[in-house]
C-alpha cells in the first residue's frame, strides 16, 4: 500500500483481529515510516492485539517497535522511541505477559530506543530484564548496553565491557563497538582516553574507519591540537580509508577557530581537488574565518560559489558575510548582500538587521540607521528590545536625546518591555547633556520596575560625571541613589573619590572614604591607591605615608602598584634615603618587584643624584 495513502487509511483498516494480527501491525508499521500513526491509534492497535487470544507474532511486533525507535518527529507523533517503551510497557503486564513473547531481537531494540528517548537508566533494567529471562546475548545487545552506559556518562564502566567482559563471553567487539565508546568518552571530556583506546583497538586488530578518526581528529581539533589531527589525516589515506566532508569539515572548523585561515583554505582546496563536496556548515566555517581576518574577496568567492556548488547559503551565511563586511568598512557590499538575500528568498529575522542597523550607528549614519529600522518594521519583523536599544544608545551619544526619547516612547507604545541596557543609555545620555532632572526621573523609574539592583546600573553614571569633571553633579547623583534607597557598594564609592581627587578636592575624597566606612563597607587596595597616587601628586607625601600606615594597620595588604605610587611620591619630594627603604620593606616582604618599579626607582634615583649636584 503506497505510503502517500495511508495518512487517508481509518484506524479500523488495521484493527487486529484474531485472524490477522501480523496483517494488523504491517500497515501500523507503514503508518509509522510514513509518520501519519497517532499515539491514539497506536495505543487502540494494542487494545485490540491485548484482547485476543492468539499470541501477538514476534516478527510483527519486532518490525513495528524498530520503526518506531527510527521514526522521526512528526505532527502524528513525536516520540516514536518513547511511544515503542510505552508500548511494550503495556505488553508486559497482565493479560499482556499471555499473549507476547519478547525476544532477544525485541529487548535489542527497546535498548535502542532508550538511547534515542535520552533513557539510558531504561536500558540497564532492559538489559537485566534480559538477563533475568536467560535470553542469549549478542553482539547487538552488548552494543546498545555500551551506547546507554557512554549516554549514562559512565565511559570507565563501558571501557571495561568492551576490553575484558565481551572478550570474556567470546563475543569479539568490532569497530561499531569501539566506535560507541570512543565517542562516550568524548562527549566526557576525556580526549585522553578515546586517543588512548584508538591506540589499542589497532594493537588488538580492529580496523578503525572513517567515523573512528574522523571523531578523534575532530577532538583533537577543538583542542588546537591540529599537527595531531593532521597525522591521522594522513594515517587514515595511507589506510585506504577515504576522508568524508565530515573529516575535512572539523579540520577546517579547527583552523578556522584558532585563527589558521590560511591553514583553512588549504584544506578545502585539498578536499576541492579529492572531490569531496562541502556542505553548508563547512563553507560557513570557512568564510567566518577568512571575514575575521578581513579577507571578504576570498570569503565573497567561496560564498558566491555555493550556487556552482547547488549549495543554498543560508542565513547564517549571509549573516557571517555581512559582518565581515561591517569589519571591513564595505558599506555599499554590505548593502548588495542584503539586497541579494533577499531576491533569493532569504528572509531577514533580527540578528541581520541589528548587523546593519548596528553598523549604520556606529558610524554615526543614524539616517541610514533610522532607515533599516523602519525597513525591518515593514517587512514583518517586529524590532525587540536589542533593536530599540542600538537606536536609543546611538541618538544619546550623538546629543539627539529627544529622537532617543522618541524612540523610547514609540518601543513602549509598541508593547515592547524596557531592559536595563535602555534605561542605563537613556540615563547616561541625559546626564551628559546636562539634564539631571530627566535622569533622575529615568532612574527612579527603572528602580520601580526592578531593573537596577546593583551598581552595575549606577557605576557608569558616576563614573562617567566624574571623568568629565563633574564631580558636584555626581554627588549630587550619587546622594540621590541613596535617598531613593539604594545602596551604592565599593565600586561606586571609589569613582565617587577618584573624581575629587582629579579636581584636586582630596578632603572632599577623604569624607567619601569615611562615608563610605560608616556604611559598612572596607576600604581595598583600590581605594587607598586612590587616594595616595593623589596625595603623592599633589605633594603631600607625610599625610601619604600616614594613609599608607593606616591601610597596613586595616589589614589592607600594599600591592606592586601601591609602592610604585608611594616611590614615586618619595623621589619627586626628595626623599631618596626613605624610598630606598620602603623598597627594601617591598622586596623583603614579598611583593613582586617589575620592570617598571626597577625602572622608576633607577630612573628618579639618577634625577635626584642630578638635582642634588646643581
Amino acid at each position: 500500500m503506497p505510503a502517500a495513502r495511508l495518512s487517508s487509511i481509518p484506524t479500523s483498516s488495521f484493527r487486529a483481529s484474531s485472524r490477522a494480527p501480523l496483517a494488523a501491525l504491517a500497515v501500523a508499521t507503514e503508518r509509522v515510516r510514513a509518520g501519519t500513526l497517532s499515539r491514539e491509534d497506536a495505543h487502540h492497535l494494542f487494545d485490540e492485539l491485548l484482547g485476543q487470544a492468539a499470541a501477538v507474532p514476534e516478527r510483527g511486533l519486532n518490525n513495528f517497535l524498530a520503526a518506531l525507535a527510527r521514526a522521526p518527529p512528526s505532527a502524528a507523533c513525536r516520540d516514536g522511541p518513547g511511544l515503542a517503551i510505552a508500548l511494550f510497557n503495556r505488553m508486559s503486564r497482565g493479560t499482556g505477559a499471555r499473549v507476547v513473547s519478547p525476544t532477544l531481537c525485541t529487548y535489542s531494540i527497546l535498548m535502542d530506543c532508550c538511547c534515542r528517548a535520552g533513557r539510558p537508566d531504561l536500558v540497564l533494567a532492559f538489559f537485566g530484564r534480559l538477563l533475568r529471562l536467560g535470553l542469549r546475548l549478542d553482539v547487538i545487545s552488548l552494543s546498545n548496553l555500551l551506547k546507554g552506559l557512554c549516554q549514562a556518562k559512565r565511559s570507565n564502566e563501558a571501557l571495561d565491557l568492551l576490553l575484558h567482559r565481551m572478550p570474556e563471553l567470546h563475543y569479539a567487539p568490532g569497530v561499531f563497538s569501539y566506535n560507541i565508546v570512543i565517542n562516550g568518552c568524548l562527549k566526557e571530556g576525556e580526549v585522553d582516553k578515546a586517543c588512548n583506546l584508538f591506540h589499542e583497538m589497532l594493537q588488538l586488530g580492529v580496523q578503525p574507519d572513517v567515523v573512528t578518526y574522523t571523531s578523534i581528529m575532530d577532538a583533537l581539533s577543538k583542542s588546537g591540537a591540529m599537527d595531531k589531527a593532521e597525522v591521522l589525516l594522513r594515517q587514515m589515506v595511507d589506510q585506504g580509508i577515504e576522508p568524508n566532508i565530515r573529516t575535512y569539515s572539523c579540520l577546517i572548523h579547527g583552523y578556522s577557530t584558532f585563527g589558521q585561515w590560511k591553514e583553512a583554505l588549504r584544506v578545502f582546496k585539498e578536499m576541492a581537488t579529492l572531490g569531496v563536496v562541502p556542505d553548508v556548515v563547512t563553507l560557513s566555517s570557512l568564510i567566518d574565518s577568512l571575514c575575521k581576518h578581513r579577507r571578504t574577496k576570498e570569503a565573497r568567492e567561496i560564498f558566491d560559489s555555493m550556487a556552482a556548488k547547488g549549495l543554498k547559503p543560508n542565513i547564517v551565511s549571509y549573516s557571517t558575510m555581512l559582518n565581515g563586511y561591517v569589519k571591513e568598512g564595505s558599506f555599499e557590499d554590505m548593502t548588495d548582500l542584503f539586497n541579494s538575500m533577499v531576491r533569493n528568498g532569504i528572509v531577514p529575522d533580527h540578528h541581520i538587521f541589528n548587523i546593519q542597523i548596528n553598523a549604520y550607528a556606529k558610524r554615526g549614519l543614524m539616517d541610514e540607521a533610522m532607515h533599516m529600522f523602519e525597513v525591518m518594521r515593514q517587512q514583518g519583523v517586529n524590532p525587540d528590545v536589542f533593536d530599540y536599544q542600538i537606536i536609543m544608545d546611538s541618538l544619546c551619544k550623538m546629543g539627539r536625546m529627544d529622537a532617543a526619547l522618541d524612540k523610547f516612547n514609540q518601543m513602549v507604545n509598541q508593547g515592547v518591555s524596557p531592559n536595563e541596557a535602555v534605561y542605563q543609555c537613556l540615563v547616561l545620555g541625559s546626564c551628559s547633556h546636562g539634564d539631571f532632572v530627566k535622569a533622575k526621573e529615568l532612574i527612579s523609574e527603572a528602580v520601580n520596575r526592578g531593573l537596577c539592583s546593583n551598581s552595575v546600573f549606577f557605576y557608569p553614571v558616576i563614573n562617567d560625571l566624574c571623568k568629565e569633571g563633574k564631580v558636584k553633579e555626581a554627588q549630587d547623583m550619587f546622594d540621590f541613589i541613596l535617598g531613593i534607597g539604594q545602596r551604592p557598594d565599593v565600586i561606586m564609592y571609589t569613582s565617587l573619590m577618584d573624581g575629587y581627587c582629579l579636581v584636586g578636592k582630596v578632603e572632599k575624597a577623604l569624607s567619601v572614604l569615611d562615608a563610605m566606612k560608616f556604611a559598612g563597607l572596607q576600604p581595598d587596595d583600590v581605594v587607598y591607591g586612590t587616594l595616595l597616587n593623589s596625595y603623592c601628586k599633589i605633594g603631600r607625601i607625610a599625610d601619604g605615608l600616614s594613609l599608607f600606615r593606616e591601610m597596613s594597620l586595616s589589614g589592607v595588604k600594599p600591592t606592586t602598584i601601591i609602592y610604585n605610587i608611594i616611590l614615586d611620591g618619595l623621589f619627586c619630594s626628595g626623599r631618596t634615603g626613605s624610598a630606598k627603604e620602603k623598597f627594601h620593606t617591598m622586596t623583603e616582604s614579598g611583593i613582586p618587584v617589575g620592570v617598571d618599579t626597577y625602572n622608576k626607582f633607577l630612573v628618579d634615583f639618577v634625577e635626584t643624584i642630578a638635582l642634588m649636584k646643581q
